[in-house]
């Protein structure tokens, strides 16, 4: 680009080698809003899950009827409950333990070391459905070996709570183990997992024996005597599906949100310095150009200074841009957290 030698205003001069258009550089992000589920009942959700593990009770106790149904076809449906409605990412896995052998003194060791996966660790929740139709009511109650086999399906975590042990059972510890102990390493270990322990007509003494397991894991314990009591401890497990789905719903759209603005704020400083380098080299080779020719531009010195000027504006306006980007996303993840105490 040429222009005349005298009588061209510097900020002419600078002007004429803006050939990009800079609002370009400065577009904005839409940030997202989730749409939050309702409430519909308490929640005992503490952090969004990442991998559950249904252990069933595989005992010969569990054919007994409660409220005109076996307790095994309500292990079946609380099982399902379980996991229905959970987030599509959240991994599950199915057990049963005391499955094999039977109940009598002649079948204890076997149904003692019996500890089945009815449905290994996975997203594909059909597996788990197919599972539950296997369960049966066969033998002992190994319910200690059962807490160390989900354990092992489980990984280390430094989020308390995002894995949990869901037990179904309609007794205590028949095989000698010790629950207890198991449940407090699980809950204190490197998995950081959650125990919550589900019985079925319990008398005090056995369900205080639960009670125990549950407290040892970090969860909660419910002795369930009726229809009632059951439809009332599916609810709450349904509302803890509905918040994991809003936690992970405003995981993702916050993560995605910061993604966008620092993709925002990297493409506008990008873009603002390839400008800058370009006009800034586009002018140096005129003015040399001419000086070279022994036609030099007289007022060199203060179109230099002129662009200069616009570039440190440029940069500034990049810099600002960028904190408001970043602003934005955080003014989004305030808002979500707001409507999320609200759904609670």
């Amino acid at each position: 680009m040429k222009t005349a030698v005298t009588g061209v205003d510097p900020r002419a001069y600078v002007t004429s080698f803006i050939t990009e258009d800079v609002e370009a550089c400065f577009r904005s992000e839409q940030m997202e809003q989730p749409v939050l589920e309702a409430k519909g009942a308490p929640s005992g959700s503490r952090a969004a899950p990442v991998r559950v593990v249904v252990a069933v009770d595989g005992s010969g106790s569990m054919a007994g009827r409660l409220g005109g149904q076996t307790k095994l076809d309500l292990a079946r449906r609380a099982a399902l409950a379980f996991v229905d409605g959970l987030p599509d990412t959240v991994q599950t896995s199915l057990l049963v333990f005391g499955q094999q052998g039977s109940n009598s003194e002649a079948g204890k060791a076997r149904s003692c070391a019996g500890v089945d996966m009815l449905a290994p660790m996975s997203t594909d929740r059909a597996r788990l459905v197919d599972g539950v139709g296997k369960l049966k009511a066969v033998g002992w109650t190994p319910l200690a070996l059962a807490l160390e086999r989900a354990e092992a399906l489980l990984q280390a975590s430094s989020v308390a709570g995002e894995q949990i042990i869901y037990v179904v059972s309609d007794g205590e510890e028949t095989c000698g183990g010790d629950p207890v102990a198991v449940a407090r390493r699980i809950n204190t270990g490197k998995s950081r997992a959650i125990v919550n322990v589900i019985g079925f007509g319990l008398p005090s003494g056995e369900a205080a024996a639960l009670k125990a397991v549950a407290d040892a894991g970090g969860g909660s314990f419910v002795n369930v005597a009726n229809q009632a009591d059951y439809d009332r401890t599916m609810a709450q497990v349904r509302e803890a599906n509905r918040t994991a789905r809003n936690m992970a719903s405003l995981s993702n759209s916050a993560s995605r949100n910061s993604l966008k603005a620092s993709a925002a704020s990297t493409r506008a400083s990008l873009c603002v310095s390839d400008i800058v380098a370009s006009e800034s080299r586009r002018m140096s080779d005129d003015i040399a150009d001419r000086d070279k020719r022994g036609m030099p531009y007289p007022r060199a010195g203060e179109a230099l200074r002129l662009q200069q000027e616009r570039h440190r504006a440029l940069l500034q306006r990049s810099q600002a841009f960028s904190r408001a980007s970043l602003d934005s996303a955080a003014a989004a993840r305030e808002r979500m957290e707001k409507a999320d105490a609200a759904a609670r």
